[in-house]
């Protein structure tokens, strides 16, 4: 979008991309960034007590004293270049009683500390002299931060954490969050005063934002991705329809009106006998309960989507739909993601017909595809331009 954002994660596997930052990093290097460098840590580099050594047993790396395996070494993907991702400390009968990760910069930055049933007790965070910096115990949601050994400043929640953070760095005015989990509701105390923190709460689900807004949330939005590249659309004849009732309009009349289109009919409950007879056409596929390898199976094969289906919209499927680069197609009484989708996809309920030509129009004419295909694509930027609008131009 061309706009100068700085970008920081609440969670991460120490290798974030280039630019990006976490708020723990930034008190594990705190002015010593300049003395990083990105580099991996090969398993033979591993710093361990005298007499101890590593080996490779199988596919893995495993640390072993006086014959005995003490820690399991996980390799960063390619793992046949066997960099280290995180070692699992273990006593003989199997338990894992700490975990230690890696980062981009090949430094151990984070211990996590289990007990017998693998719950996590703690994680400490280190700096690069290998001292702890922030300690999060999870039972009781405190953060300590440290300073030399001693305690500096501590936390009764990720929230007040995340606000010590902003005022710290300088982003106190900063003010656009994205929440990913349902967790980071509590966590983030966004049913309270941590709503207030933020301009705007971005969330990647719609169930995600209807539940914020039941729970008084007047500045959320939902997040709406847009592909680095979109996938090619090669107008094959092959559409999805996803649904959780037996209410599609005008189902029947396009399946019939397109006999050389396969229809694939997913839902994510059982059919009721109204969809299960239509599997009985040669030209539909009717999945019930539809498990998540046949769903990106039919993102993989289908060039598009209709979104027919009355009431609530399922797995994200129009903005999916959009990310994936399928044309969709709706009724004026049917569609879920009015915003998301070209002008000229739109149709009366009546102008079934209508709309069973333009999908006969749109395979025979690539020309037409992808002119409906970039005016649809427009439709995402079109909403973060205004986004932008609304909190106005600059850095945030």
């Amino acid at each position: 979008m061309g706009c100068d954002a700085k970008i920081v994660v609440l969670e991460d596997d120490g290798f974030l991309p280039e630019g990006t930052e976490s708020l723990y990093e930034y008190f594990m290097y705190r002015n010593r960034r300049g003395e990083l460098v990105v580099k991996d840590l090969f398993y033979n580099f591993l710093e361990l007590p005298p007499f101890w050594e590593v080996r490779l047993t199988g596919g893995r790396g495993a640390v072993f004293h006086m014959g005995c395996e003490k820690a399991r070494i996980c390799f960063r993907e390619p793992a046949e270049n066997r960099n280290v991702l995180r070692v699992e400390w273990h006593m003989e009968d199997g338990w894992v009683y700490r975990t230690d990760f890696y980062n981009r910069y090949g430094l151990r930055y984070a211990s996590a500390f289990s007990d017998t049933a693998g719950k996590m007790n703690a994680k400490v965070y280190y700096s690069i002299q290998n001292q702890e910096k922030v300690v999060e115990q999870p039972g009781n949601h405190i953060i300590s931060l440290l300073e030399e050994g001693q305690l500096k400043k501590c936390f009764a929640s990720r929230a007040e954490f995340i606000q010590y953070y902003r005022e710290e760095s300088g982003l106190k005015e900063a003010g656009i969050l994205m929440v990913q989990e349902a967790e980071s509701l509590e966590d983030l105390e966004l049913a309270g005063s941590g709503r207030d923190y933020w301009k705007r709460i971005l969330f990647s689900d719609r169930g995600l934002l209807d539940r914020y807004i039941a729970m008084g949330g007047q500045n959320g939005s939902l997040f709406y991705g847009i592909p680095e590249a979109y996938r090619e659309n090669r107008a094959r004849g092959e559409a999805m329809i996803l649904t959780a009732s037996d209410q599609v309009e005008h189902v029947e009349d396009l399946i019939r009106g397109l006999p050389d289109m396969m229809f694939h009919i997913a839902a994510n409950t059982q059919v009721s006998d109204r969809l299960g007879r239509l599997a009985e056409l040669e030209n539909v596929r009717v999945y019930p309960q539809i498990s998540g390898q046949d769903l990106a199976g039919l993102w993989d094969i289908c060039d598009f989507y209709l979104d027919i289906n009355h009431y609530r919209e399922i797995y994200n499927a129009v903005s999916t739909a959009h990310e994936k680069n399928l044309v969709i197609l709706g009724f004026r009484d049917t569609v879920h993601r009015r915003e998301l989708m070209a002008d000229v996809c739109i149709y009366d309920g009546a102008d079934w017909g209508e709309m069973a030509l333009a999908i006969g129009r749109l395979r025979a004419d690539s020309g037409a595809l992808q002119d409906t295909l970039a005016s649809q694509q427009e439709q995402k930027r079109k909403i973060w331009s205004r986004f932008m609008q609304d909190l106005g131009q600059g850095r945030y």
